[in-house]
């Protein structure tokens, strides 16, 4: 029988990791608890715990500060489960456990891995990544949030939105200005900004899906921070996030395989027990048929992100590769929710079934990480166009 669920490459290993997380959230985090989560916005405190005592928290850290790294394609097979069981888990866990502990672990100082990275790796310290600005999105090198020197630190002023996990976080990893006139690759910085300190100021913001992980509004009034806040060199922060950008775009489409996935297992449970007209309604040619383009369109999604994130552990650049893995795995995601929710009919809008969240949770794929349209310019570069 066909499964776009099988990993036909996949190793031993990688299989017994997907059964167990499978079996973890299908027990810890039913449809029914991450609906009342998300309806009470209430932060999914007992869940991540429970991915702590997996260990999951320590997937990007080196054994040296207490963690259990794994490669990209687990990272993708972690990411996919977790997302499958709700957004609003993928949105708490990825920005701490790959995000900001890669940027940590690979661009920070030795005091910096040593005073973050073990209790990142056991679940005890929650990071956010303050990137997007109200007017700054696509074009994040035009960003007006600024790092002014003062004596051998920094005055961090300005605002930043779409900053998941701010309110819950314990330092916002904040990417600033800290060079006027400069080219803007070579004017921007990062700076770990503890939550708590005087001049920062979080609101949450009310939104669509993901509930239960808030994303926030930050703002920094005259925020003095000193150089042990500075993640990397002065003005390098550029080259950093470009860096992270890459591999972020594949755990994104990790993640719009996670909504995919439990569309079509959703979908195709129901319509193998539904009946119609004296048969189940997988027989009729329009619902089969929907359901054959669900599992072809997440074969193709897997496959090319895998494709990705094996170029990712073999230091491989990946910029194109990310792109095309995002994008298709994305729209697989949104045309998935979409067609389930037409094969569940009527129920498909009642919460206990789960389809609505997941039509809920898969555009912001397309947008976030790089809107589509923005990727489709970076092939387009790599193809041969001069802009």
């Amino acid at each position: 029988m066909f499964d776009p669920l099988a990993d036909t490459a996949a190793s031993p290993e990688q299989r017994q990791v997907r059964a167990t997380l499978r079996a973890f959230f299908e027990r810890e985090a039913p449809i029914a608890r991450i609906a009342e989560l998300d309806s009470t916005e209430t932060y999914p405190a007992e869940i991540l715990t429970g991915m702590a005592e997996l260990g999951l928290w320590g997937i990007a850290v080196d054994e040296a500060y207490g963690g259990s790294p794994v490669d990209a394609r687990t990272r993708c097979i972690v990411i996919e489960e977790i997302q499958r069981a709700g957004a609003c888990l993928g949105y708490a866990f990825i920005p701490t456990a790959l995000f900001c502990a890669e940027a940590i672990g690979r661009f920070g100082t030795d005091n910096q891995r040593q005073q973050h990275l073990p209790a990142l790796a056991a679940g005890n310290l929650r990071m956010a990544m303050a990137l997007s600005e109200p007017d700054c999105g696509s074009d994040l090198m035009g960003l007006a949030t600024r790092g002014i020197p003062e004596g051998d630190g920094l005055i961090i002023r300005g605002q930043k939105t779409f900053t998941t996990g701010a309110d819950a976080a314990d330092q916002i990893l904040t990417l600033v200005r800290t060079t006027e006139g400069a080219t803007p690759r070579h004017a921007l910085t990062f700076v770990l900004i503890p939550r708590s300190h005087p001049g920062v100021d979080v609101k949450p913001l009310k939104k669509l899906a993901g509930q239960a992980t808030h994303t926030c509004e930050v703002f920094f009034d005259d925020v003095l921070v000193g150089p042990e806040a500075i993640v990397g060199e002065i003005n390098n922060g550029a080259a950093i996030v470009m860096d992270l950008l890459d591999a972020d775009r594949v755990y994104t489409a990790a993640q719009s395989l996670g909504i995919a996935q439990g569309a079509f297992d959703i979908a195709r449970a129901y319509a193998l027990q539904r009946s119609q007209f004296g048969t189940q309604i997988i027989n009729h040619q329009a619902v089969g048929h929907m359901l054959a383009d669900m599992a072809i369109q997440i074969a193709g999604a897997r496959a090319l992100t895998e494709a990705a994130a094996d170029r990712l552990d073999r230091g491989l650049p990946c910029r194109s590769e990310s792109a095309v893995a995002k994008i298709v795995a994305s729209e697989a995601g949104t045309q998935c929710a979409l067609h389930g929710m037409q094969i569940l009919g009527g129920y498909s809008y009642m919460v206990e079934y789960g389809m609505e969240r997941y039509y809920r949770e898969a555009k912001v794929q397309e947008i976030f990480g790089g809107t589509n349209q923005i990727l489709r310019n970076v092939l387009v570069r790599d193809l041969g166009g001069g802009r």
